[in-house]
């Protein structure tokens, strides 16, 4: 026939090529959809990682449980993150990829914007109302001690160097001399206080509970034993209910939240064993303008409350160079924005880790464009300088949108957002993504090619950063006050107040006694009053001295009670009365100023911007950093630089720390650069004459550093989304664990989003949630779901208990008939029975772990040894002490008796044996499908999903083809050697395919539908063996 295919009209040898090769195109491997918690990575997507390695680097290793002392700092470790260890399990017989989706608090938002139950956490409690019924946030301010010589002065500017939270009826207070009086008044404690560090320059804080009272001593020395963090409880989880997650002996009702090390160390050197003086105070906000005008300052103003959702860190915006040529108009917000950095989902740990910098900045050398190049470079925020630590970069970036270098198309710009009405995940942007880490935000006019062509990223907005209280106003800001008074001889009402959007609490008692019943009781009736002043004058001020307020309202002098002046509002030394005044300053992270510190050989090597070492000469990682800029409280706006700075010093926020730019780097008579703020505009910077001057000398690269960033969990709970914290008709409108659970589950319910052949949430036990598990598989009709049983076990994180025993939460026979009563009825998933011990690679820690997680690794190695349809129990596949589960396993939380077994498996329970001699076993495989047919068994429902799905993936090579018989036996041609193949390989014992005109009829022919019958008959696994012993008598013929 095909030489109708020819022209013939003269005489000639006519070759026509037929490719007969081609092979069947292959379907890609599937594999695993694995939920849970990690240490790090991208979270509330689905991640394919293709090796276990390749897992590490992107969520972290697996994490055993009861790991991390300093969990405020460091990050909870502190429960086992079982999903860890499924995408192990399985990935060890490197059959498949894992697609795995990280958990991060969320929250489910309503359609008219609203959230029902919040993601997040919160000191519980009033801000300083009572003396022992307090909560919220409490900072220490830190002096130099030489700033204090006197009564009535204004003692200069203290840093924030600690933060505790109380949670609940709870107190604090600072003990020590009082400063700025003699040394008759020891003693002193409470706060608002100004009081000295002892002989040995170490703080004291009195802590005072329902639990009882601590005295405790400390420092900001890191390598002492007196050191903050290693003297304070940093476990919030000690501050949930008493006993339940902990020994009732361990509970605690505050935590030590952020220090500033590098901040105090900078400061007032206190950090180097120096005399300091401290100053507790509540830290609080005002929300801004309420419906009624007014403004709010209660318990949920203030940086301990925290009811936020999964929030992504980010840096401010970068900007460009001042390339005008005129410094004496140099403004830095007058320069270009011209993108930022935003994480893809990594919550805190980006802040806490990360830092960006631009190198390489190079002006155009060519003349077809005036675009010129830079380097973005993602480091750790560990490194120096001295030794860079590159976790990604993109080099000969530029800001030409029509370039294949356009620093939007090689880092990308996509993102991902929830879209709550259609229930999925919905993706923007242009360019692919090609960090891990961040996506690239870029301004309009840079992206569209209207920006000036030469700008180059030459600064930065630093991050926004709680207002600092007292000293001369900038730019519009109002001005932030506040005023505190102390100590009185009886119960002397004394309240320091919150005005003007800053931080400040309130403060009511000063009873004199003991001084284990008071604050301040240190007798005499003197009262210590400390204020900020803005210009010289207290400012809305209450204060009391002997039960009378001399200042009140805020208006000082004319609100007064009795009149007084502000001048004697002062009383420097008079009467009885000490007075003292200051500015407080919130922390920011050090900028380097000169290129040569840290003992840089190179000093063009250095990079301007943020410093992270302990000290400008150290190499080493300064800790406190990725404490700095943490979100302070629920109210940051996305870009708090594009927000009015009035409506952002309303909550308590500068809009921006500072602006660093390239711009103020000057050049000194010997020939040093280094940093001046505000220097290009005084006319002494390099780049007065032109800013490529500066990049000429070699001086081209600068830091900064990622601000905010959540992880929306409940910090007082070893496992923010354990079981018993979701009430059995828990709705994603109650419960935020229940809303994150079950999001993360519904981000992979089209199968064309993700593809999978099992889901599972390992150690998830909830009914609702698990049976949404297999919702989603059955609707797909191309997953298995492998779900967990609850009260198997219960893990310390899930209550405590104080026996062993206690934690078998139920029996076998109590299990099997509560998952009867829950009528599953599906083929789709399929569940185990008890727990098993494993046993962590890395520490050697034994924890237990759901049966889920073991079954992940018996799958796998299954389908390693043979194929999807060999049943992943028996010894031969399902054996655990033997390796099957991809993951030590040494033991299990309860040994079946053979009728336990029996009953378990009646039920459609898998039962996990242990026997003496063999080891521990998976002894059973059956689904979740009640009525008995093929499908009642694991190795048959992964059969008939690998033949779908092969087949389907097959057919698409004739999808749009014409309806016609060639095309019908093409398709044949197609499938039946497929199924020949399955067949030989004990898959199946036989099939059938019919596709004719008895199947696709002229009808459905008509309707564009080719319609096809496949018949298989799966092979069937042995599960019981029945051999009949015959016993003859001796003259017994063995043939009859």
């Amino acid at each position: 026939m095909s030489v109708k295919k020819f022209k013939f009209v003269s005489p000639g040898v006519f070759i026509n090529e037929i490719d007969n090769s081609f092979r069947p195109r292959e379907a890609p491997v599937i594999g695993p959809v694995i939920i849970g918690r990690a240490s790090r990575g991208m979270a509330m997507t689905p991640v394919k990682v293709n090796s276990y390695s390749e897992f590490v680097e992107m969520f972290g290793d697996t994490v055993p449980g009861g790991g991390g002392s300093d969990v405020s700092r460091d990050g909870n470790f502190k429960s086992p993150m079982y999903g860890t260890y499924a995408a192990k399990a399985f990935l060890a017989s490197g059959v498949a990829p894992v697609t795995y989706i990280r958990l991060l608090g969320n929250q489910s938002i309503d359609q008219d914007g609203t959230t029902s139950a919040l993601a997040g956490w919160r000191a519980e409690g009033a801000l300083a109302s009572a003396q022992n019924d307090n909560g919220g946030a409490y900072g220490l301010f830190v002096f130099p001690s030489s700033s204090i010589t006197q009564k009535g002065q204004n003692i200069g500017t203290g840093s924030l160097a600690a933060v505790w939270y109380l949670n609940r009826s709870a107190s604090i207070q600072l003990s020590g001399t009082m400063a700025g009086l003699g040394p008759d008044f020891a003693n002193a404690r409470g706060m608002y206080t100004a009081l000295k560090t002892d002989g040995n320059n170490l703080f004291t804080v009195l802590l005072s509970s329902s639990y009882g009272n601590e005295k405790i001593k400390f420092g900001f020395d890191d390598s002492a034993e007196s050191f903050i963090r290693d003297r304070f409880n940093t476990n919030p989880q000690l501050c949930s209910d008493q006993g339940a997650f902990y020994p009732s002996s361990s509970a605690e009702q505050y935590w030590l939240g952020e220090t500033f090390e590098q901040e105090v160390r900078d400061a007032v050197g206190a950090t180097t064993n120096q005399a300091a003086v401290g100053v507790i105070m509540p830290l609080a906000y005002t929300r801004g303008s309420q419906a009624d005008g007014s403004t709010q300052t209660d318990s949920t103003c203030s940086p301990s409350y925290m009811k936020i959702a999964q929030h992504e860190a980010r840096t401010s915006w970068f900007i460009g160079q001042d390339w005008s040529g005129d410094a004496t108009e140099y403004v830095p917000e007058d320069m270009t924005k011209l993108f930022r950095f935003v994480g893809r989902g990594h919550g805190e740990w980006l802040r806490r880790n990360v830092k960006i910098s631009i190198e390489q900045i190079r002006q155009s050398n060519n003349s077809s464009t005036k675009y010129g190049t830079f380097s973005v470079v993602l480091r750790s925020i560990k490194d120096s300088d001295n030794a860079v630590v590159v976790l990604e970069r993109f080099d000969n970036c530029t800001l030409d949108p029509a370039s294949p270098d356009f620093v939007g198309r090689k880092i990308g710009d996509m993102y991902q957002t929830w879209n709550t009405a259609e229930n999925r995940l919905k993706t923007y942007g242009t360019y692919r993504n090609r960090s891990k880490f961040v996506y690239i935000d870029i301004k309009e006019d840079v992206e569209s090619g209207i920006a000036e062509p030469t700008l180059l990223p030459f600064g930065y907005y630093g991050p926004p950063r709680l207002s600092n209280v007292g000293g001369t106003p900038t730019g519009s800001y109002p001005t932030r006050l506040i005023a505190t008074a102390l100590k009185g001889e009886s119960s002397l009402p004394i309240t320091g107040s919150v005005f003007d959007g800053h931080m400040v609490g309130r403060m009511v008692y000063a009873p004199s006694g003991s001084e284990t019943s008071g604050i301040n009781a240190f007798g005499g009736g003197w009262t210590q009053a400390f204020a900020t002043y803005y210009n010289g004058t207290p400012a809305g001020a209450v204060a009391a001295v002997r039960g009378k307020t001399i200042i009140s309202g805020s208006n000082p002098g004319k609100d007064s009670a009795v009149g007084v002046t502000p001048a004697q509002w002062a009383m420097a030394g008079k009467g009885r009365t000490n007075t003292l005044s200051s500015s407080l300053a919130f922390p920011s992270i050090r900028m380097r100023l000169s290129a040569s510190e840290g003992g840089m050989t190179d000093p063009t090597k250095a990079y301007f911007g943020i410093q992270t070492t302990r000290t400008r000469t150290s190499t080493t990682y300064d800790r406190s950093c990725g404490d700095v800029y943490r979100l302070w409280h629920d109210g940051y706006p996305d870009d708090p630089t594009e927000s009015a700075r009035w409506a952002m010093s309303l909550s308590g926020v500068m809009a921006y720390d500072y602006i660093f730019s390239l711009d103020d780097v000057c050049k000194s008579s010997a020939g040093s650069y280094y940093y001046l703020s505000g220097a290009r505009a005084n006319g002494n910077t390099s780049t007065v004459g032109s800013w490529k001057d500066l990049l000429n000398a070699g001086y081209d690269s600068f830091t900064a550093p990622l601000w905010g960033g959540h992880d929306g969990w409940n910090v007082i709970y070893p496992d923010p989304t354990y079981n018993k914290g979701m009430a059995a008709t828990a709705t994603e409108a109650t419960s935020y664990a229940y809303h994150t659970w079950k999001r993360a589950s519904d981000s992979v319910s089209d199968p064309e989003v993700v593809d999978m052949n099992i889901l599972t949430a390992p150690g998830l036990t909830h009914n609702g949630l698990t049976q949404n598990l297999i919702n989603i598989c059955e609707d797909r009709g191309d997953a298995l779901a492998i779900v967990d049983l609850p009260d198997v076990y219960i893990p310390s994180h899930e209550q405590y208990k104080s026996s062993k025993a206690d934690r078998i939460g139920t029996t076998a026979q109590n299990a099997a008939t509560a998952l009867k009563d829950r009528m599953i009825d599906s083929s789709y998933g399929c569940t185990f029975y008890p727990w098993v011990q494993g046993r962590d690679d890395a520490t050697g820690r034994s924890f237990w772990m759901p049966p889920s997680v073991a079954m992940m690794g018996v799958l796998a190695s299954s389908e390693r040894k043979s194929h999807v349809w060999f049943a992943p129990a028996g010894f031969n596949r399902g054996g655990l002490t033997e390796g099957a589960a991809g993951v030590p396993v040494t033991a299990v939380t309860e040994r079946l008796t053979s009728k336990e077994r029996d009953i378990l498996y009646e039920a459609g329970i898998n039962p996990i044996a242990s026997f003496p001699n063999t080891g521990i076993v998976v002894f059973g495989q059956k689904t979740l499908q009640e009525r008995e047919s093929a499908l009642d068994r694991i190795n048959v429902r992964r059969l008939a999903i690998y033949l779908k799905k092969n087949i389907s993936i097959l057919s698409t090579q004739i999808l749009f083809e014409q309806n016609v018989e060639a095309t019908w036996n093409r398709f044949k041609s197609l499938v039946e050697p497929f199924l020949a193949n399955v067949k030989v390989q004990f898959g199946i014992t036989d099939y059938k395919l019919i596709l004719d005109e008895t199947t696709t009829t002229p009808d459905l022919v008509d309707q564009n539908i080719l319609y096809a019958k496949i018949m298989v008959k799966p092979a069937r696994a042995i599960e019981y063996i029945a051999i009949d012993f015959v016993v003859a008598s001796t003259g017994a013929s063995f043939d009859d």
